[in-house]
């Protein structure tokens, strides 16, 4: 795979697979011509590239030519329409790979006027993935260092075992580490009272495929800033890297963001709840989460793709400490108090680091305050869109 965000190749990158001599391989393929509309041409695409989703992921490189699986040119393919090309070529792979798959198509103009395409790949997080082609199911691929092969029984109960494994790493892991913020166990002293816990979760975490190099000590103090700080200290510690602050040096703090080696992020967050006059109650500001958990987010995934940490990434919300807590809706409407201390909220899957926080963290918002006994979020419209 060229190690270069898709829309960011050129014909330069191209020419240096070619003067480097770079082969083929399980994350790299090359073909010359381009794949036909024929039932046999289009099957052969969707084996090549089902075959990267099942493995490592990688890139299809298309007007490529290549001798003894070593890259000698450059022709391209003669086009008279390139975008129409490129959403034939997504229509065949939307169409044809059971479950969808991530990829995204992407074309470079060469010296003479022919065009190369790339097809870059993600590898997949519900793998493995089979070719259907004319309503029948047909088989799976992977990929090894000579190129692409069709899986065999062993293998194919291999991949579907470590499928189910990851999801069951992640959601382990969440449950774990909220146990350890209940019990106190943090990396940070935090203040006492409700807290709210934001975990993101890449599935590469859970692959050996992510180490973060926490010697760049200053951009990961400014990448992943704690929650709800306008300022923040910062230090190395076993698990990687932790910002921290709203406390005084010596006392409590109020948030920090501990950042994994392996890319995960653990964001909390203190002071959720305000004591009502009477001290029998405590009011809970559902916006006021709102407002920090998108400023948060929006770090997040910016930060992420500084790092090229890659999508799916788990996203998790838990807030505990709350019981009995009313929510202060200023749109009207009933609230109740919450009825548990821990509210662990199911998990979003972001497939997008470019994604509108506002638009990705709304179903964790209603069901934040429908745990209140309101009918939806009031940071929204009736229509759904974001009015702060």
């Amino acid at each position: 795979m060229l190690d270069k965000p898709l829309d960011d190749i050129d014909l330069t990158d191209l020419d240096e697979l070619v003067q480097e001599k770079w082969p083929e391989g399980k994350t790299i393929d090359y073909k010359r011509d381009m794949y036909g509309g024929s039932d046999s041409e289009k099957k052969e695409l969707l084996k090549d590239v089902s075959s990267f989703a099942n493995t490592s992921g990688g890139d299809l490189v298309i007007g490529v030519d290549e001798k003894n699986s070593i890259p000698v040119g450059i022709p391209g393919v003669s086009l008279t329409n390139v975008d129409a090309e490129k959403l034939r070529l997504e229509e065949i792979i939307r169409r044809g790979i059971e479950p969808r798959i991530d990829f995204a198509v992407h074309s470079v103009s060469t010296s003479t006027g022919t065009t190369a395409f790339i097809i870059r790949v993600q590898e997949s997080w519900i793998f493995p993935h089979r070719v259907v082609f004319g309503g029948k199911f047909g088989e799976f691929w992977a990929r090894n260092s000579a190129g692409k092969y069709s899986m065999d029984t062993t293998e194919l109960r291999r991949a579907f075992t470590l499928s189910e494994t990851i999801f069951d790493k992640i959601r382990a892991f969440r449950r774990d580490r909220v146990a350890e913020v209940i019990a106190g166990n943090t990396p940070i002293v935090l203040r006492e009272g409700g807290k709210m816990i934001l975990h993101l979760v890449p599935v590469e975490s859970f692959r050996s495929r992510i180490t973060l190099d926490c010697s760049q000590y200053n951009s990961l103090t400014t990448q992943f800033p704690p929650l709800a700080c306008g300022g923040w200290d910062r230090r190395i510690n076993l698990d990687g890297h932790v910002n921290f602050g709203g406390g005084r040096p010596g006392e409590a703090s109020r948030s920090y963001t501990q950042v994994f080696r392996n890319g995960i992020i653990e964001a909390v967050a203190g002071d959720v709840l305000e004591e009502i006059r009477d001290g029998e109650r405590s009011a809970f500001h559902p916006k006021w989460c709102e407002k920090h958990l998108i400023a948060g987010v929006k770090a997040y995934l910016a930060s992420y793709q500084e790092h090229r940490i890659r999508p799916p990434i788990g996203c998790f919300l838990t807030l505990i400490g709350v019981k009995g807590a009313i929510a202060v809706a200023e749109f009207g409407g009933d609230v109740y108090p919450i009825d548990r201390d821990v509210l662990s909220l199911p998990e979003l899957i972001i497939a997008d680091l470019s994604s509108e926080p506002t638009a990705l963290l709304r179903p964790l918002f209603d069901l934040m305050w429908n745990a209140a006994g309101c009918q939806r979020s009031y940071s929204y419209d009736p229509d759904g869109h974001w009015r702060g």
